[in-house]
């Protein structure tokens, strides 16, 4: 088995983040502050991004290329991920969006949906998205014992690299992050992660789509809590995503044109989180 490498420290660090306890905040620089909640740039840019955004075809076109784009602030990132797909109706969509404004996100898989659709999870990888583990069963990791987490996380691992077996050279895709379902962890879930060199992938903003909210409710959740370097929790799988679609085009413009960009939290190196 292909051994990843992640930061100890960065491992350790994230064992003391609790769903409901995130990290310290990372304040903007206060010459480049954020405009108020709700409030966009002036009107005339904000019809003339959209106009242009509406055009992009080309994922290989950087947006920084594109001069006419909002110039990206490097210390306003935001992580992006996507919980319960893959899912052969909405992760597209989601996949489209996120090539629409160039930015990168981890989607967390359900290993029994990398089984029933692997094409969708060989879509993710070919779009340069990143694939993180979500159980396979989707069940409480912190219930299990030994033998049934090793194979709840084992077995989802080996259904994503068989998705990309046509594509071994998309197998860095695959990130040594593993995010528990429902947010349930605790010491025996840390530890028994560690052990099979996997780090614990927690949230700070949880958009709530799950709960069926409309995609304005969305962005109203994020706008309410956004700072810099949030790792935000969204969903491609499991329901009607519709308002998750909706609502993620919203958030990605809206926190494009206030000069924010998206990165993956989880890389084949680990964890990215240093602030």
């Amino acid at each position: 088995m292909k051994k990843w490498l992640f930061s100890i420290l960065n491992l350790a660090a994230l064992a003391g983040l609790a769903l409901a306890a995130p990290l310290p905040a990372v304040a903007a620089p206060a010459e480049q502050a954020l405009p108020p909640a709700g409030q966009s740039a002036d009107p005339g840019r904000a019809q003339a991004f959209i106009q242009l955004v509406n055009n992009w075809t080309a994922p290989d076109q950087p947006a920084e290329n594109n001069q006419d784009l909002p110039q990206a602030n490097p210390d306003l990132v935001i992580y992006l991920t996507f919980d319960d797909g893959p899912d052969p109706d909405w992760t597209p969509q989601i996949l489209a969006l996120l090539q629409k404004y160039h930015a990168t996100a981890v989607f967390y898989e359900i290993g029994r949906n990398a089984r029933t659709y692997p094409q969708i999870s060989l879509q993710v990888a070919e779009a340069g998205q990143m694939i993180g583990l979500h159980s396979y069963n989707h069940i409480e990791l912190t219930k299990l014992g030994y033998n049934d987490f090793y194979l709840e996380v084992i077995d989802t691992r080996d259904a994503i690299l068989d998705a990309l077996s046509s594509r071994p050279d998309l197998e860095d895709h695959l990130t040594p992050c593993l995010r528990p379902p429902y947010g349930a962890v605790n010491d025996s879930v840390y530890n028994r992660a560690y052990d099979l060199n996997y780090a614990i992938s927690m949230w700070h903003l949880d958009t709530r789509d799950w709960t069926g909210i409309s995609g304005e409710e969305i962005l109203a959740i994020v706008e309410r809590e956004l700072e810099p370097y949030r790792v935000v929790l969204m969903h491609d799988g499991g329901e009607d995503r519709s308002e998750t679609v909706r609502g993620l085009e919203l958030v990605l413009h809206e926190l494009t044109l206030r000069g924010y960009h998206f990165e993956p939290y989880c890389t084949a190196t680990g964890q990215e989180y240093n602030h």
